[in-house]
């Protein structure tokens, strides 16, 4: 495990640098998050106004009702999808060697629209399917669809650059996001726990801050936890993205990008394919 924190970061600081190059990176994450409580609020209010919730608890909600939720789920997924697909185009661009903008991403990421919508109505739809047998399933049963739903997770992790840059449709980029990981899933589950267990890490000091903001007074000690979380939440985002575009495009070039160590990314790459 410290081998894996120690490896995650150093190649968060390379990200990072990255994403210092290119701060407006930063925006697409803050921009999702906007998206998601608009999308929230358009949905949930009408549903809490009309007594539609109250119905639901009481086990009586209609089809509207259901249609209306999933309509809210597809939405917050698309919102998600979205912004993460103009943040990967940007990514590349840098690690391509160019000078992306806000709008490069935005772009990009509608030209895409279509592939977007279709890929995010698949997860949604999988997503709501795994849920729903969560709630549904006994003890046993729920560790048995937690592992399905961590695979599902695994196996699209390349799904946003593969919809971003390769023309395919909805079935072939699923079959592509599997074959890259199947290529390539040593380093992905590696990183991918660290950086979780890495910026667990560094939210700790949110908690002590905002306990010193709370002795001064309530409001500042939660101002100080929301911008301390959600910048944290931001750079996050923002930097697994990049490592992700770094993964992808080694993973189908063979190259590693400008900027990551060929030590650290090829390392794991090369045990994998000792395995097979």
């Amino acid at each position: 495990m410290f081998d894996t924190l120690s490896r995650t970061w150093e190649l968060t600081k390379q990200s990072f640098a990255v994403l210092r190059a290119d701060k407006e990176i930063l925006l697409f994450p803050v921009m999702s998050a906007i998206a998601a409580i608009l999308v929230a609020l358009t949905f949930l209010t009408p549903l809490y106004t009309t007594g539609a919730f109250q119905a639901l608890k009481q086990g009586s909600g209609t089809p509207t009702t259901y249609v209306v939720l999933f309509l809210f789920y597809y939405a917050s997924y698309f919102v998600i999808v979205f912004f993460n697909s103009a943040l990967v185009a940007c990514a590349n661009i840098r690690l391509s060697g160019g000078d992306p903008t806000v709008s490069d991403g935005l772009r990009i990421a509608a030209a895409r629209i279509g592939r977007i919508a279709a890929w995010t109505l698949v997860a949604a739809t999988v997503g709501l399917l795994l849920r729903m047998l969560e709630e549904r399933a006994e003890k046993l049963g729920r560790l048995v669809v937690g592992l399905l739903g961590m695979g599902w997770t695994l196996i699209t992790y390349f799904i946003i650059p593969v919809l971003v840059f390769e023309n395919l449709s909805i079935a072939d980029s699923l079959k592509r996001s599997v074959q890259l990981f199947r290529r390539n899933w040593g380093e992905e589950v590696a990183s991918g726990l660290g950086f979780g267990l890495l910026f667990f890490l560094l939210a700790i000091p949110s908690v002590l801050l905002a306990y010193v903001g709370f002795t001064i007074h309530p409001f500042a000690g939660l101002a100080i936890f929301l911008l301390y979380f959600l910048t944290l939440a931001a750079v996050a985002a923002a930097v697994k993205g990049i490592f992700m575009v770094a993964l992808y495009r080694y993973a189908t070039e063979g190259e590693v990008p400008a900027g990551f160590s060929p030590s650290l990314i090829q390392g794991a790459f090369t045990q994998k394919q000792r395995r097979w």
